[in-house]
């Protein structure tokens, strides 16, 4: 898992346990994950935290009328039961994260208003590039 990575947050600095250079590696499957969906996905949940993890929480946080027109049935189905192209999104992009990365990637599209209304904790956004010019 390596040393802790610090990250510049609002009120301050937040430590993020998955450590160089895996932290290289995420941020290069986020590039991927917003070239294929013109979004940026955020790191979340434990790892954003801190270095006691089990999964690496990746959410891509699409805006409502993206995430609806993807994913017309994700609220119709019965209790219980999951959205089939969803579910198979989401499991897809997270072992293909895996590969990437070597993390355990815990990967979901979440709708923005969703998103924003049921989660307060910490995200970071991944696959940020900074440019320099002269």
């Amino acid at each position: 898992m390596g040393d802790d990575v610090v990250l510049a947050a609002a009120g301050g600095n937040v430590s993020a346990g998955v450590g160089m250079p895996a932290l290289l590696h995420l941020d290069a499957f986020a590039r991927e994950v917003e070239q294929a969906f013109g979004h940026l996905p955020y790191l979340v949940g434990s790892a954003a935290r801190g270095k006691t993890w089990r999964d690496v929480d990746v959410r891509l946080m699409l805006p409502d009328d993206e995430f609806d027109a993807l994913f017309p049935q994700f609220h119709a189905p019965a209790p219980g039961r999951l959205d089939n192209r969803w579910a198979l999104l989401c499991a897809a992009i997270s072992e293909l994260g895996r590969t990437r990365t070597g993390l355990p990637i815990d990967f979901q599209i979440q709708r923005t208003s969703d998103a924003n209304e049921r989660y307060d904790g910490v995200r970071h956004a991944l696959g940020l590039s900074v440019s320099w010019t002269a």
